[in-house]
């Protein structure tokens, strides 16, 4: 008997859910232009001020409602644009190596742990700040791992399927209160294989005694294949809430219990993403880490080429230049240039997908194109995802109940959205299940000729297309700061 395709629908929201349609940005500054207005119109009690400012608040929700081709807010882009060119109008590097790392980096203390089982192999552990609380206490702490690929190719449908299920088991288990993580990243590193290697590759595999037809069959089709042959390495970031881990620990919580603590959750959680069919490489030391790092800014170092880096933070080592359209690395050969983008929340798919519906942007990106594509998945305790999924389901109803009482025509969009919640709330009644906030952020890189990462940009966004996605939101004006969302330091998701 055939087997069932195990589908999913992503998501939840197709626009903005809330009391209000405009963004808070948008009301904060509402409300600061009623402010001012009223308070010149009881100054000087003129019919002028009054038009005036009615004209003025009139062109200003106009312009807030105003969206671009691809569906963004336009004055949220003007504002970007303009923030570029005040901060980056002399023409300076952004960011040069230093003392300091790049001011969206924030406070971090670069930390190392070993086990006294194994003295030789620190555990990197990156210590975040929290910015908005200014403390340390309430920060988080990142660590990352090396995994294997559960699979590559066409695989039957059942092991898709039963692939799913495992990794939809992780990140319910993992989403679990008990447990201090509340953010985990997948991120795979896609790289061309230069021609030559997969050619010696491939000639290698024709041992003597192959009859002559196949072998020429063989060499036929290394030599069509090398220019698309890519490499693929994928990588784990864990984040544990300093907090969620101090209460989790019996007795004083002094610098050298909260590693140990941590090491022991990073174990757990390499003991599950094991279970779910990732077989763990290794995990990420301060030399490895940093070198990773300086491999995502600098393509042509080696991603274990560990030559000049003794801590995590050396791997900001080069000159970067901003730019409305990419940011530019003054690598060590050559400079690379770097876009970035991200799914937004009314992109993703609105019809169920499979398991392995991002592999468009994995694998099916031709010609081969240098790229990291990441998977952020927010965890959230069962309860509290049971109250976010509720009131989106109330804000939904609302609005359709205010839509049918005006005699509006339905767009889809409202019973798309209350139809992914009411999924949420019946997911959330199984066993081993929690919520997540997922996002997918790409990054692509170029050498030497920023055209050539202009026509990468329209490779990746077709293969987003075929993949479902809408659209994807490159984030013009703002590639200088996106590029610390694709690196490993989960950084980037806010509930």
């Amino acid at each position: 008997m055939a087997t069932q395709e195990r589908t999913y629908v992503l998501g939840g929201e197709t626009r903005r859910r809330g009391l209000f349609a405009a963004s808070g940005r948008q009301i904060t500054v509402g409300v600061g232009f009623v402010g001012v207005w009223m308070l010149a119109l009881l100054e000087t009690r003129s019919v002028v001020v009054l038009l005036v400012g009615l004209a003025a608040g009139m062109a200003g929700a106009a312009l807030m409602r105003r969206r671009t081709a691809m569906g963004e807010s336009w004055m949220g882009k003007a504002w970007d644009g303009a923030a570029f060119r005040a901060t980056h109008r002399h023409g300076a590097p952004d960011f040069v190596p230093g003392e300091a790392l790049p001011p969206e980096v924030g406070e971090v203390r670069m930390l190392a742990y070993a086990p006294p089982s194994a003295p030789s192999a620190p555990m990197a552990l990156v210590h975040h700040r929290d910015h908005k609380r200014r403390s340390w206490a309430t920060g988080h702490l990142t660590a990352v791992f090396e995994i294997q690929g559960s699979g590559d190719g066409i695989l039957p449908m059942r092991q898709v399927n039963t692939s799913g299920l495992l990794f939809e088991r992780l990140l319910g288990g993992l989403a679990s209160a008990e447990i201090p993580v509340d953010q985990l990243d997948v991120a795979t590193r896609i790289l061309p294989v230069h021609p030559n290697a997969y050619r010696a590759q491939m000639d290698a595999l024709v041992v003597p005694g192959t009859p002559a037809k196949l072998a020429r069959s063989m060499r036929e089709l290394s030599a069509a294949a090398a220019g698309n042959t890519e490499e693929y390495r994928s990588y784990c970031t864990v984040r544990i809430p300093v907090a969620q881990l101090v209460a989790s620990i019996s007795g004083t919580a002094d610098l050298e219990r909260v590693a140990e603590e941590t090491f022991e959750v990073i174990g757990e959680v390499v003991r599950r993403v094991d279970g779910a069919g990732y077989r763990l490489r290794t995990v990420l030391g301060p030399r490895r880490l940093g070198a990773l790092i300086r491999h995502l800014h600098d393509p042509d170092v080696g991603i274990d080429n560990q030559e000049g880096i003794a801590t995590v933070a050396d791997g900001w080592g080069y000159t970067r230049w901003a730019d409305p359209h990419h940011v530019r690395i003054e690598g060590a050969a050559r400079d690379w240039y770097h876009a970035v983008a991200h799914v937004p929340r009314d992109a993703w798919p609105a019809q169920p997908v499979n398991a392995r519906w991002m592999e468009h942007l994995v694998t099916r990106v031709n010609p081969a194109t240098i790229r990291t594509v990441v998977s952020q998945f927010r965890l959230v305790p069962k309860a509290r995802a049971r109250d976010l999924a509720r009131i989106g389901m109330t804000y939904d109803v609302a609005t359709a109940t205010t839509e049918r009482k005006r005699g509006q025509v339905s767009t889809g969009e409202t019973e798309a959205s209350m139809s992914a919640s009411r999924r949420v709330l019946q997911d959330l009644l199984r066993p081993v299940v929690g919520g997540v906030l997922p996002a997918v952020r790409v990054m692509i890189s170029a050498p030497e000729d920023p055209n050539l990462l202009t026509a990468a940009r329209r490779r990746v966004t077709s293969a987003a297309e075929d993949g479902g996605l809408t659209r994807l939101a490159w984030q013009d004006n703002r590639h200088h700061k996106a590029m610390l969302t694709a690196l490993p330091m989960a950084r980037g998701v806010r509930e």
